[in-house]
């Protein structure tokens, strides 16, 4: 039983860290965009992200494209609530990869804390092979 728990863990860590990486990756890529000042309309900027090869192995191109039209709405609100130049904003937006591998660490330390209490739950309540 405490294989399956550990086993989880891994695939919901996995799922949770491709997930952070496209997201750092797209936003990093948004932010040199809006940097250099090329992002006009940037729902559309957006769209044009090319997709990295690991990920094409990986994920449908449909969800890719939810997960770019969610960042796009993201940076348009961010960029609308920054009222400074597209350098500074681009500077600015540039801090979001950084803080997603920040959450990325937390809520994975989390999930390894949960999972070790549950594991110690588990042992207690049934002795036998690890």
């Amino acid at each position: 039983m405490k294989w399956l728990l550990w086993v989880g863990v891994a695939l919901v860590a996995l799922f949770w860290t491709g997930l952070v990486a496209v997201g750092a990756q797209l936003s990093d890529w948004l932010a040199a965009t809006v940097a250099s000042g090329q992002a006009v309309d940037l729902a559309r900027s957006a769209t044009q992200w090319p997709v990295p090869a690991w990920l094409a192995l990986w994920v449908d191109p449909a969800w890719v494209a939810l997960l770019q039209q969610a960042w796009a709405d993201a940076f348009a609100w961010l960029s609308d609530l920054l009222p400074a130049t597209a350098g500074v904003a681009g500077t600015l937006l540039g801090w979001i990869a950084p803080l997603l591998w920040l959450v990325w660490a937390v809520v994975l330390g989390l999930m390894l804390l949960l999972a070790g209490g549950l594991h110690w739950l588990l042992a207690r309540r049934s002795p036998g092979p690890a």
